[in-house]
């Protein structure tokens, strides 16, 4: 005997019926999302969580409604909770045998340990500066996004340093504390709009920093809620006194370090040989943008930024970093917390172990840090930002006129080296100005050769910054002679070989000896067919588990072979298979023998639509073009495969000359350029069936 409850029912019919629960008529109630603050009905001893409270104290309130046992005959509590659904502060909770008794005031102890932790690291900072009407601030009530740029100290910082965030910028609070080695500042700005010229219009922006010093790493981390490179290069060397550099790619990738489960959903990738004016930089997204990297990526393109997921400990979290010595996470953590991050980002990046992933993001070399220029530079690359927001250069020409011009349009000549620095120059008609790289001294990298230098400064609307303080935050890269690169100390050698462009796992084998076949006879009529790779090829697919084999050789053909499958979700998959004689009589390594044949392979991509390909051989066969044969199954059967969703494809290469065990680098380039354009096109990887 069940009522249902509901939130669009009168409050008096509520009250009727939890008289008639109350008096025994009713044997229970149903409600969702009806128990309110102070309900009490301690007979109530169901309850299903479908969704997660908000906060642990919330879900504690809620299980307490039913987990009464002082008064006459009430049972015990039941409640049930779906396990993969639920993910809350406390997801042992809903764990397959939890015993709540036990589990729930450890909880409760944990939750206050943590909050006492919070207190008294916020209790550790004492208040520097403030303005009257912000006096009674909180660091309580702070919300970081978890982003910070990293620089390598050459000693500890003072963070007690009075701080300078700009002339139009009024510092309204600051904390620092000396155990925690923090100290936070928020500022106020006041600004007119850029869109207009009445001064009534106004724009008052707040900013947050907070600056971290781990002793340990002699690393500063810098958070803030105005982010751009050159600014916080201001900021670092207010606090310090000095330039500080920025961390190297193999430094910063160590943070991946100790994270389960990996999953890239973004990954960029520095052209090696950018011996051109195009593509310099690639950036590769979706869930699994990693399983997109293949060996020839390896080859042709260093690593960049990345951001995906990954498990630290039980919780999944995201992570990004990128090889301007930033590292993030889509999350927003208390100053405690924030802190808490920063610590163990420090211990990550000072164990110098390099960080595996097991993903194939580790297929991309970081670089290894120098001291000296490895080589001769040809030119210089900006970094990739300046490509995907392009700032203006403001300067001054030589008779004091001022200018702003897009940056993209100057040209960046390297004009000359030596053992460990490279001369620079930014140029256009009106101005020119040279500046230098060093990699010795421990100073900036990037500066002007002297004084007299014009100096340009980057404007990308919201900040303006000096041109150097942005090299030095976002390096240019120099290619060397030897198609090297140099990214700040980092330096990227050339492949030295051992990259498998085509692997032997791709090829398949068949023992055309055993079977009489000449491998150097593609297909014969009459008395030889059964002698002819073709002919054999047709056997072995008649034994097969296809539904339809269709034999199309023949002019216009889709390919010698096509095989369709049907799968257990109602799709289909779809093989084409392209045949060619060997230029020898027994296997070997001999290009001839794939160049033709992956052309076809290449060329048969156009027929990758199912319903096309369908209507395609249909014709073939009605018009009896080619072969026109069924080795399996019939029209009927072909035609019902047209609607079928998915549809995959896969080209396979059938060239008894390449033996598998035995690939030379000039096969596995023309197989792996193939098989590089399979994948990119959609397709299944390429294959190959060779002889064993």
């Amino acid at each position: 005997r069940l009522k249902l409850v509901t939130g669009d029912q009168s409050l008096a019919h509520v009250r009727r019926v939890l008289a008639k629960l109350d008096t025994g008529e009713l044997d229970g109630i149903i409600c969702v999302n009806m128990m309110g603050e102070g309900f009490d009905m301690p007979r109530l001893k169901i309850a299903a969580v479908h969704a997660p409270h908000r906060s642990l104290a919330v879900t504690l309130q809620f299980i307490g409604r039913f987990a009464r046992t002082v008064g006459e005959r009430l049972g015990s509590a039941t409640f049930l909770a779906p396990m993969s659904a639920i993910q809350v502060e406390a997801r042992q909770l809903y764990a397959e045998g939890a015993v709540w008794a036990e589990i729930i005031p450890n909880l409760s102890e944990a939750r206050i340990r943590r909050e006492v932790d919070v207190r008294e690291t916020l209790e550790a900072f004492e208040p520097q500066t403030s303005v009257p009407d912000l006096a009674d601030l909180s660091l309580y009530g702070l919300s970081l996004y978890a982003h910070v740029k990293i620089y390598r100290l050459r000693e500890a910082p003072d963070l007690a340093t009075p701080m300078n965030f700009g002339g139009d910028r009024e510092t309204v609070f600051s904390w620092t504390s000396d155990s925690q080695r923090a100290s936070v500042h928020i500022t106020r700005q006041v600004t007119g709009v850029r869109w207009a010229s009445d001064d009534r219009l106004l724009d008052v922006r707040f900013d947050i920093f907070v600056f971290y010093y781990d002793e340990a790493a002699n690393l500063l981390f810098i958070c803030a809620s105005k982010r751009a490179d050159g600014y916080y290069r201001t900021l670092a060397r207010n606090l310090t006194g000095y330039d500080p550099r920025i961390l190297p790619l193999s430094h910063v990738s160590r943070a991946l370090k100790e994270l389960g489960d990996p999953r890239f959903f973004q990954v960029g990738m520095k052209k090696r040989q950018a011996a051109s004016l195009a593509e310099s930089y690639r950036i590769m997204a979706g869930s699994h943008a990693d399983e997109a990297i293949r060996n020839e990526d390896a080859r042709l393109y260093d690593r960049g930024h990345c951001f995906g997921s990954a498990y630290d400990g039980e919780e999944r979290l995201t992570i990004g970093l990128s090889s301007s010595s930033k590292i993030w996470s889509n999350r927003t953590l208390s100053l405690p917390e924030l802190l808490g991050w920063c610590r163990t980002l420090a211990r990550k990046i000072n164990d110098k172990k390099a960080a595996v992933t097991g993903s194939k993001l580790d297929m991309l070399q970081t670089g290894e840090t120098v001291r000296k220029i490895p080589g001769r530079p040809l030119f210089a690359i900006w970094s990739n930002d300046i490509y995907i927001e392009p700032p203006q250069a403001i300067f001054q020409d030589t008779s004091g006129a001022h200018h702003s011009v897009p940056l993209t349009e100057f040209s960046l000549d390297v004009t000359g080296w030596g053992d460990h620095h490279i001369a620079i120059c930014l140029a256009n008609d009106l101005v020119a100005t040279n500046l230098i790289f060093r990699l010795e001294g421990g100073g900036p990298l990037f500066g002007y050769l002297d004084d007299v230098q014009p100096r340009v400064v980057l404007d990308w609307q919201r900040h303006d910054v000096d041109l150097a303080d942005y090299l030095n935050d976002d390096p240019v890269a120099f290619t060397l002679d030897d198609w090297s690169r140099l990214d700040g100390e980092e330096h990227y050698p050339p492949p030295a070989g051992g990259f498998e462009l085509y692997s032997a796992d791709l090829v398949d084998t068949l023992d055309w000896n055993a079977a009489g076949v000449d491998i150097k006879v593609e297909y014969a009529a009459g008395v030889g067919l059964a002698t002819s790779i073709q002919g054999h090829l047709r056997q072995v697919l008649a034994g097969g588990s296809d539904d339809v084999v269709y034999w199309d050789h023949g002019s216009g053909e889709t390919a010698d072979f096509v095989a369709f499958k049907l799968r257990d979700d109602g799709g289909v998959d779809v093989r084409f298979y392209h045949c060619k004689g060997s230029s020898g009589p027994s296997p070997g390594n001999r290009v001839a023998d794939v160049y033709e044949v992956c052309g076809q392979a290449v060329k048969g991509y156009i027929w990758c639509d199912i319903a096309r390909l369908v209507k395609r051989l249909s014709n073939r066969h009605k018009n009896k073009s080619g072969m026109a044969e069924f080795v399996r199954g019939d029209e009927e059967v072909l035609k019902t495969f047209a609607r079928a969703r998915p549809a995959t494809f896969q080209m396979i290469v059938v060239q008894p000359g390449i033996r598998r065990g035995v690939i030379e680098p000039k096969l596995s380039e023309v197989l792996g350029a193939a098989n590089s354009h399979s994948l990119s096109s959609g397709l299944l990887p390429l294959r190959t069936l060779g002889s064993a």
